[in-house]
């Protein structure tokens, strides 16, 4: 074989070879198409259309202050303002803006602030802690100053408690590391019918439902926890059991407490006027004074507590002497409606605008225990009069206040079957615990303040 066929004979071979990988390449092609449609098709029922890509919503953006941290010792607003570049014209319009709802002349060490600036640098939006629960925020652009008074968000939980008394009330609430507010919730839900420092025993037992308050203060990055209010409970006491239901009556403006048939545990006059730690002396027609040194009735009852303690009005009624006498030391005398006076003897004290003319309701703050006059310490030496009559105040008997009306029993009814059956639920021993409420927005002004033309500021007009 010649050099010319050998080259035709490799030739052929490569053309031969070219076209068996051509074919086979093309085949394999189109395998992978049919394979991909078999995918894609849902016709075919041998796969799942592809998922289609998810837009992620961009991350909120959230506004970086100019200026933040804590009001300092020795710090005044109109200083803290200027070192964070705030003139002092804005600063004049910011506190007049605030007057009605806060008086930023009177910060205290400890405060927050944050301030925002605009795109031009200059501060425009202020926020400034009011308490634990409430901030001030102030908007202040070209002419406008516009103030609010608002709450920071919170949540509402439902939550439930029990407890067996082995020595006292307080005690008991310590030992199942329940919020301590409810001992003193309790006593003033209770104070008509128990002497909570006298007649419980060894073995008595409570339950009840309540709400508590879950603040979020994100300025000073902390949660918050307090006792909103007590929504049912049950006291059995020495074998009687008591019970108390939070409704709101036709015609009352506040819900108070009722018990099982709808009566008021609300009465005439309070059974102690105050958190005593003990009864010193009892009401008696010869009782040896401990000053004076010989035998003279002591009609009233002294009840020994520490200097300083609140002293709440027995019940609503005019302030007829707020004074001070050799013995008595400073004492209040406040007449009621029944023919009864009610007397608050050795205060330290009186409290705020206490004065003879003065309106009180019945757990009003009138002064504070001391140990003024005729007496050998801290105490409240209290007297009741019926009829002009000294009378001891642990024996009266009084009618409660206004029952649950007869257009709303049935309602009344409904709440009651309610919370027994949800009462009756909480064992001895097991505190059950759950949140039926998640959010509430942050409560807003309940101030409307009207604006200042000469600094053309408005005010929010909201309910809190």
């Amino acid at each position: 074989m010649n050099k010319t066929n050998i080259n035709k004979l490799i030739a052929g071979i490569i053309i031969c070879f070219s076209v068996v990988f051509l074919f086979s390449l093309a085949i394999l092609v189109d395998k992978e198409e049919i394979d991909k449609n078999k995918k894609t098709d849902p016709i075919a029922g041998n796969g799942e259309l592809p998922l289609p890509k998810v837009q992620q919503p961009p991350a909120p953006i959230t506004p970086i202050p100019s200026f933040e941290g804590f009001v300092g010792k020795n710090m005044n607003f109109f200083d803290l303002m200027i070192s964070c570049s705030v003139s002092p014209q804005k600063i004049n319009k910011i506190v007049y803006a605030a007057r009605d709802l806060y008086n930023l002349r009177r910060i205290y060490p400890g405060q927050s602030y944050r301030i925002f600036s605009d795109s031009a640098g200059l501060p425009e939006r202020f926020q400034f802690s009011i308490n634990n629960e409430e901030f001030l925020e102030i908007t202040a652009k070209k002419d406008t100053v516009t103030a609010r008074r608002l709450s920071y968000p919170f949540k509402i939980h439902r939550r439930t408690a029990y407890g067996i008394i082995k020595h006292s009330l307080y005690e008991s609430i310590s030992r199942n590391q329940t919020p301590f507010e409810l001992a003193s919730n309790l006593n003033n839900i209770f104070r008509w019918d128990i002497d909570f420092f006298h007649d419980l025993r060894k073995d008595d037992y409570y339950r009840l439902i309540y709400e508590e308050k879950e603040i979020n203060n994100p300025y000073q990055k902390k949660t918050i926890r307090k006792i909103e209010k007590i929504l049912a409970a049950e006291f059995n006491c020495n074998g009687n059991k008591h019970y108390a239901f939070l409704f709101n009556n036709k015609g009352d403006t506040y819900p108070d407490y009722y018990n099982e048939k709808g009566n008021s545990l609300r009465k005439q006059l309070l059974k102690a006027p105050l958190n005593f730690t003990r009864i010193s002396s009892s009401f008696s027609y010869r009782r040896y004074h401990p000053v004076l040194h010989h035998y003279m009735p002591h009609l009233g009852i002294d009840y020994a507590a520490p200097k300083g303690t609140p002293i709440q009005a027995s019940g609503n009624g005019t302030i007829i002497k707020a004074s001070r006498t050799r013995a008595n030391g400073n004492y209040i005398k406040i007449r009621h409606n029944g023919n009864y006076t009610s007397y608050y003897l050795h205060l330290s004290k009186f409290a705020k605008n206490i004065k003879a003319g003065a309106k009180v309701k019945q757990g009003d703050v009138i002064g504070y225990v001391g140990s003024t006059g005729y007496s050998t310490g801290p105490h409240l030496d209290y007297r009741v009069k019926k009829n002009g009559r000294f009378i001891d105040p642990r024996k009266l008997k009084l009618p409660p206040a206004k029952p649950v009306d007869a257009l709303v029993m049935q309602e009344f009814s409904l709440v009651r079957d309610r919370y027994l059956t949800e009462l009756n639920r909480i064992a001895i021993g097991i505190t059950g615990s759950k949140e039926y409420t998640a959010v509430i927005n942050p409560a807003q002004s309940d101030k409307t303040l009207r604006p200042e033309p000469s600094i053309s500021q408005t005010h929010s007009s909201l309910t809190r």
